[in-house]
């Protein structure tokens, strides 16, 4: 048989076959220009980066609809994560969640609402909880030693300026600096990692740390609220003169009755704002005297607030070290005692976690 032959396009008597192939190109750009889809299919690479896009500006605007709409809600989610990202928020929640179940746990024996598989669960909570914040605590060290190390160089300033805040933040620096060293010695055999020869000296050391920088924060932290008190009782004995004045320039000099002078340039230059340029076309800036005083003695008794809160934190924590070590009256406290201190001091270290995600 014959081969077949595809069949030829066929010519014109008086043109050539590379004419009406460029006859058919013009003709499918024509229509192309005239938007006739059927000669020319849009491209499938266009039709996707079209479609991606469009899903980008949708989630775009989405998330701008949420961000209006429900800002507080955002705002709060966007602070979970960060305290869920970070060691010591994570080590906070961990913390709660141990001492909330050792007092409920507790409250559970009292009421004899335990069974058997409660007190395991209660167990088990509390041993892998507590293996987890050590674990987290081995990292936390490095931050730690970086800290004392920078106490110990700026030790003839602080000296100079500071020498019983200095000691007493040096006290509590060196004792959690060892506290951590000797905890996470103390970790390895607990988690069935290494071995170690005297691991019961090891850990009876890391309570005396723990204790020593517990009392210097303690001892410190009751300075600095005694301190920032004398330093409210200044500022309201000035601000009461100073807030004689109405609405004045920033240029207006106050001059206090009852303080020394060199008081008095301090606390306005506390409460001065920077002057207006005088080529600008704003009115020149002026500032309520009243209102920056009643922010200067906020802020100091915000200050006065947190540290005293912290305070009440450490003295919490003191209790632990004390009853490992069965310091009289303290090595009998029962499990219901321990686990409010912790809840007590698991909230003070919430907060202060919550806040710093601001």
């Amino acid at each position: 048989m014959d081969q077949q032959t595809p069949p030829r396009t066929p010519v014109l008597e008086s043109s050539t076959p590379d004419e009406e192939i460029k006859k058919h190109q013009d003709s499918t750009l024509a229509a192309v220009g005239l938007g006739i889809s059927g000669h020319a299919p849009v491209p499938l690479s266009l039709e996707l980066s079209t479609s991606i896009e469009s899903i980008v500006k949708s989630e775009g605007l989405a998330m701008a609809a949420g961000q209006i709409l429900f800002p507080k809600a955002v705002m709060t989610i966007n602070r979970v994560i960060k305290l869920l990202q970070s060691a010591n928020g994570l080590d906070k929640i961990i913390r709660t969640i141990q001492y909330t179940t050792r007092l409920v746990a507790h409250i559970m024996f009292l009421k004899k609402l335990h069974t058997p598989a409660t007190s395991a669960a209660a167990a088990g909570i509390r041993r892998q909880f507590g293996l987890t914040r050590r674990l987290l605590r081995c990292f936390n060290n490095f931050g730690q030693i970086n800290v004392t190390i920078n106490l110990i160089r700026e030790g003839r300033q602080r000296i100079n300026n500071d020498l019983v805040g200095y000691i007493f933040d040096l006290i509590e620096g060196l004792g959690y600096t060892g506290f951590g060293i000797t905890d996470s010695l103390g970790y390895l055999p607990e988690a069935g990692i290494l071995g170690i020869p005297y691991k019961g000296v090891v850990d009876k050391l890391a309570f005396h740390f723990w204790l020593y920088a517990l009392m210097a924060s303690i001892l410190g932290g009751l300075v600095k609220v005694m301190r920032l008190r004398k330093r409210l009782e200044k500022y309201r004995s000035i601000f009461p003169t100073v807030a004689q004045a109405a609405i004045e320039p920033i240029s207006h000099q106050v001059e206090p009755t009852n303080c020394n002078r060199m008081e008095g340039q301090q606390t306005l230059q506390m409460i001065q704002l920077p002057p207006t340029p005088p080529d600008s076309p704003i009115p020149a800036t002026q500032v309520s005297v009243k209102d920056a005083a009643v922010s200067v003695v906020k802020g100091l008794e915000e200050q006065q607030f947190n540290t005293g809160l912290n305070v009440a934190g450490y003295v919490a924590d003191i209790i632990f070290p004390l009853a490992a070590l069965k310091v009289n009256g303290f090595s009998t406290l029962s499990d219901g005692v321990l686990g409010f201190a912790g809840c007590i001091s698991s909230a003070v270290g919430m907060r202060k976690a919550w806040k710093a995600t601001a």
